[in-house]
């Protein structure tokens, strides 16, 4: 390479190394955090707790028609 081209753009340089190790990194991370049990596990609490909850919400909605009527204006202005 010639010399004059590395020092003109070594900011270029650095910044396109950067990105490429930057991105390396963070994708092993997702892979890691993809494999990990901990993660995992509580990934599968969280959706249990969310099917429960929605669950929940839909046996009220059928059992107290205000509550529908609440829960639907609710909805329509968020």
């Amino acid at each position: 390479m010639n010399k004059k081209f590395v020092k003109e753009n070594k900011q270029l340089v650095r910044e396109f190394l950067g990105a490429i190790l930057g991105s390396l990194l963070v994708g092993k991370l997702n892979r890691d955090l993809r494999n990990d049990p901990i993660i995992k596990q509580s990934a599968a609490n969280i959706k249990k707790i969310e099917k429960q909850m929605m669950d929940k919400i839909e046996k009220k909605r059928k059992q107290d028609p205000d509550f529908a009527k609440k829960l639907a204006k609710a909805i329509a202005s968020a």
